[in-house]
């Protein structure tokens, strides 16, 4: 009887331990109230394995929200003092939306309505619905709603830990940092690898649309909605044409992508309910996969996963995570750096302090001494033209050596 009792808790523990391995194939969708409608204003998080709907993280018709300034902190005053909406253009979703990221280490949903050229995030952490707006601050130059090709409707945090955008047309790519003091910059087109061929990142009838996606190893990539895939540089910006992903309908736009698996993502459709389809990223191919009927069509996707971790060769990425320190009194800028030096701006008292540029080994690059002697200071540290392009790690130390401020800078021309 023990033996029999012993097989059986094992047999169960094996099942939970495999239950527990397999990835859980989530994701923030931007859809509709309804199943097949093609007002892209809510946001619900989906199970894409069934369709199901696991939490309903904004409704448009809902009217327990709040919407903030989101450098100050400030209510923005969405309705007046009978309760009517006073500029329809404040709403959380002013017009529809296509593009999403999940920052997972600051547990907010980043998105921007299109044609309306402000960058926005639902903080997930909240209890009720709040949302945080950029308000003065251009993320895109949409002139309006019918200025397709300059609508943002793919975005991604990359593997290190910032969020980029992008444009249907491929000339604005936006880079916007995520911690304390954010800084959004458009870092201009994208450049077409010359073996692309005919094929462009900025070519309508093959490129528009669709999703970005983040991997480990510094890539992000672009699944148009005519299922056209390309690897994009982060560094040179360079846009190199991947393949199409094969075996999806030709009525089937693929609009929202999600990674699901090591080498495999979930594509969705704003236009089709017939269900979502896994994509094996080593060869393109796809698969419906298996859902309860009809499922919610979506016009973007994003959860906090990585494509290709197993590939990364190193582990330092996560040094790097692991040393990072915030201080809303110290800011690191430009970020990438493109030039031959970086600035940091003290908000501090007075002081002496030392900043240090330390590698992804952990080894100090180099280091400067400055003497702060007023709030608002800016400290400029060059960069060594031996600085190989790549990710670092800035530090910021006290005259006690205590850490103060530490936060990951790319390095991409100097």
């Amino acid at each position: 009887m023990k033996y029999r009792i012993l097989l059986t808790t094992t047999a169960l523990f094996s099942i939970l331990l495999a239950a527990a391995q397999e990835p859980v194939k989530r994701a923030y969708a931007i859809t509709a109230d309804t199943k097949g409608s093609f007002a892209w204003t809510e946001v619900k998080l989906l199970d894409l394995g069934t369709g199901e709907v696991v939490q309903s993280v904004y409704e448009n018709k809902q009217n327990g929200f709040t919407v903030t300034s989101a450098r100050t902190g400030k209510v923005i005053n969405v309705k007046d003092a009978k309760g009517n909406i006073a500029d329809v253009n404040q709403l959380p979703f002013s017009s529809f939306s296509a593009a999403c990221a999940f920052d997972k280490k600051h547990d907010r949903l980043y998105y921007t309505p299109m044609g309306y050229n402000q960058l926005r995030y639902i903080d997930l952490s909240a209890k009720t619905p709040s949302i945080a707006y950029f308000d003065g601050e251009a993320f895109g130059v949409a002139k309006d709603l019918k200025d397709e090709a300059n609508h943002i409707t793919r975005m991604a945090i990359a593997v290190d830990g910032q969020g980029y955008a992008l444009s249907n047309d491929g000339n604005h790519f936006i880079k916007f940092t995520t911690g304390r003091k954010p800084v959004i910059t458009d870092l201009g087109a994208l450049e077409d690898d010359p073996a692309n061929g005919t094929v462009s990142i900025h070519t309508k009838p093959t490129s528009w649309g669709g999703d970005m996606v983040a991997d480990a190893l510094g890539n992000l990539y672009v699944i148009s909605a005519s299922r056209y895939v390309f690897k994009v540089d982060i560094n040179t910006k360079r846009a190199t044409y991947v393949a199409t992903v094969n075996d999806i309908p030709a009525t089937f736009t693929t609009n929202g992508a999600a990674v699901v698996a090591d080498d495999k993502l979930i594509v969705s459709s704003a236009n089709s309910v017939e269900g979502y389809y896994e994509v094996d990223m080593n060869n393109w191919k796809a698969a419906r996969v298996s859902g309860n009927g009809t499922v919610y069509n979506a016009s973007d996707l994003a959860n906090g996963n990585l494509a290709f971790e197993g590939k990364r060769t190193t582990t330092i990425p996560a040094f790097i995570t692991r040393e990072t320190v915030h201080n809303d009194k110290i800011a690191l800028y430009p970020n990438p750096v493109t030039k031959d030096m970086f600035r940091v701006s003290f908000n501090t008292g007075a002081g002496r302090y030392n900043i240090q540029l330390v590698d992804l080994n952990g080894r100090l690059v180099s280091q400067k001494i400055v003497n702060i002697g007023y709030e608002g200071q800016v400290a400029e540290v060059p960069l060594s033209i031996k600085t190989a392009k790549g990710m670092y790690l800035v530090k910021v130390l006290d005259n006690t050596k205590k850490t103060v401020y530490a936060d990951k800078i790319m390095v991409s021309s100097n």
